[in-house]
């Protein structure tokens, strides 16, 4: 049975002269490794590419039936507005030319209107071909006359048609004037009808307008003839009164205000329709509502400047009798957009033609050319800046403690407003700094000194809100809170005040300090020393000014205990580790105070300067430091 029996177990080896491999299990020749390894990779190889074309037969089918459906529910969609086109063809033209000939009542522009929303495509021509005529029409038909005669049939097709028209305004720039002016016309008609409603997609509507109305730049670049439409369709969603206006107002500060170069005659006929306190609280909220169109500090500066500009123009416009900025709102609002701009402000304000600068630093020099501010930014930015309304600051102030302020809870925070308005003038305006700060020191509030006697100075103001504060009365009691009321994060007394509450009442404090040493250099030693509050109106505005003697003893006590905290203690103020070896106390006064502070334990340096207050980032520590000694000698000098 077996011919080839031989007596052994072993199989016969075969040998293949051809060099094919005819063995799949088998290693390749060329392999150096054991005939095991390569085997089981190839055939986990095999293995994993069958299981690959088993998942993808299996997803063909349903993918098949998903292109499919896919497929026929377009084809579907589109023969069915295929339909509706021809359909509503057949309708308008049933009812005459679209220029001349209305609606024939009220039924058939709704159904119109309801027909064309559903097949309307903004990428059709054809379909702005079909607005545009029912524009036509619909402005020589009277339905519905009003928003207070709206019934509920016509809010959501009005809606959705206002939705198809702003889709529709960026292909009108192709188109003819008269064509944009149509389209403006029937924005502006359905936005005056449905307000409320519309307000809420305000940011969709007014970036739609300002795409109309902008080049590719920015500026604004609207032709004349286009410019009262377009005017109308702003105003359209502004004029009416709203129960939550700011929603409409959000959008209106957020897209038109960055548009740079509108026209004067343009912003007068917004300023008319605008309420100024509803456009104050949009800029407030877009403040703290930053993540709709990034951080403020990352914004193009040019349109925030033309943004600052444009709110300052609409509360001038609109309060043209206001003697100063008595709105407190305003005031703050002003303020936080003034401190982000602030170093563009003070290094342009003064250029009005291209110049080149020379900006020399302690290893390099460099040119940069400083474009000048557009005249109607600067000319309203210097408004800021004049002397009637820098002397009105404090003519609707309260005084600090008078039953009023304490009822409506205003103490101290009208006067921390007011300090941080008048501390950001002086940074954005260094040049100006002198006359902002004699401007501010001839201002008076509208409270008496007395029941009858003249108004308050703002001298005394401000020292009566300062001398209020805890600041104030901790660091006159003792000069080691100085330590953690400047550096909050301070293991020393760490809870002393809240931090909003530290940084408004620094604010007020370092106010004063500002202010003070123009006293000193105006007053001479009989008003200094004259000391009790005058009520004689005539007497003249210095000595009226002038402070109480025991009121200049507090004052001194804490200059005294605030510029030794800020020279002993200076690293720990400044957050860093004090060094071990301290030279003696007379190292601070020969000048070289910076020696005993520069450098940590292990060698880096300690940057006190840096150091910020009352969280102004440009109120440091060494300039904050330099303010209190300078202002101590001034008063021992006089005394």
């Amino acid at each position: 049975m077996y011919p080839s029996f031989t007596g052994s177990a072993r199989r016969p080896r075969q040998v293949n002269l051809s060099g094919r491999n005819t063995n799949p299990f088998a290693a390749t020749a060329a392999s150096k490794q054991s005939a095991s390894a390569p085997t089981t990779q190839h055939t986990l190889a095999h293995a994993q590419a069958e299981r690959v074309q088993r998942y993808q037969e299996r997803l063909r089918p349903p993918a098949a039936r998903n292109i499919q459906r896919s497929w026929r529910g377009y084809l579907s969609r589109r023969q069915t507005r295929a339909a509706w086109r021809q359909e509503w063809d057949v309708r308008e033209a049933s009812f005459g030319p679209a220029d001349t000939t209305p609606y024939k009542n009220e039924q058939d522009c709704l159904d119109q209107i309801k027909l064309l929303v559903h097949f309307a495509s903004p990428q059709s021509r054809s379909d702005g071909d079909r607005l545009m005529s029912f524009a036509r029409r619909y402005a020589n038909s009277s339905w519905p006359t009003s928003s207070a005669a709206l019934s509920d049939s016509w809010t959501f097709p009005l809606l959705r048609l206002a939705k198809l028209t702003v889709s529709m305004l960026a292909s009108f720039r192709s188109r003819s004037n008269q064509d944009l002016n149509v389209l403006l016309d029937l924005l502006s008609t359905v936005a005056a009808t449905i307000p409320q409603q519309l307000a809420h997609y305000s940011a969709y509507y007014f970036e739609a307008l300002r795409a109309v109305a902008s080049d590719s730049e920015g500026s604004y670049s609207l032709s004349t003839p286009n410019q009262g439409h377009w005017v109308d369709a702003v105003i359209a969603l502004l004029r009416p009164a709203l129960p939550k206006a700011e929603h409409a107002y959000r959008g209106f500060v957020s897209q038109i205000l960055r548009l740079a170069a509108i026209p004067v005659a343009t912003l007068q006929r917004i300023s008319d329709a605008c309420k100024a306190q509803d456009l104050a609280l949009a800029m407030a909220s877009l403040l703290s509502f930053a993540p709709l169109n990034g951080s403020l500090h990352e914004t193009n500066r040019e349109q925030l400047l033309w943004l600052v500009a444009y709110f300052i123009y609409f509360h001038r416009t609109a309060n043209p009798s206001q003697a100063g900025f008595g709105d407190a709102l305003y005031v703050r609002i002003l303020s936080r957009y003034i401190s982000i701009l602030a170093a563009d402000i003070a290094l342009r304000i003064d250029h009005t033609t291209n110049t080149t600068t020379e900006l020399e630093d302690e290893s390099t020099s460099a040119s940069a050319s400083i474009p000048p501010f557009p005249p109607f930014v600067r000319h309203e930015l210097l408004g800021l800046i004049s002397q009637e309304h820098i002397s009105g600051l404090l003519a609707k102030a309260a005084a600090p403690g008078d039953s009023e302020s304490k009822a409506l809870g205003v103490k101290s925070e009208q006067a921390a407003e007011l300090a941080v308005y008048a501390l950001t003038l002086l940074r954005a305006f260094p040049r100006k700094g002198d006359e902002i700060r004699m401007w501010l020191y001839f201002g008076s509030t509208s409270k008496r000194d007395t029941k009858r006697g003249p108004p308050m100075p703002a001298m005394k103001y401000y020292y009566e809100a300062a001398s209020q504060t805890a600041v104030y009365k901790l660091i006159r009691s003792d000069p080691n809170y100085a330590i953690p009321l400047l550096n909050p994060r301070s293991k020393r007394r760490a809870n002393v005040l809240a931090l909003s509450d530290r940084d408004e009442q620094w604010q007020v404090i370092l106010l004063f300090l500002e202010l003070y040493p123009i006293v000193l250099k105006v007053m001479d030693d009989e008003d200094f020393l004259s000391g009790a509050i005058s009520t004689n109106s005539s007497e003249t505005w210095t000595r009226r000014s002038a402070l109480a003697l025991d009121q200049v003893r507090d004052l001194t006590i804490f200059l005294k205990h605030l510029a030794f905290s800020m020279s002993w203690n200076a690293p720990e103020i400044a957050g860093v580790e004090e060094p071990e070896n301290r030279s003696s106390i007379a190292a601070y006064f020969s000048g070289d105070i910076a020696s005993l502070s520069d450098n940590h334990p292990d060698g880096r340096p300690v940057r006190s300067q840096d150091t910020t207050i009352a969280g102004l980032s440009w109120m440091t520590l060494s300039y904050m430091r330099g303010m209190v000694t300078g202002l101590l000698r001034m008063i021992y000098e006089r005394e």
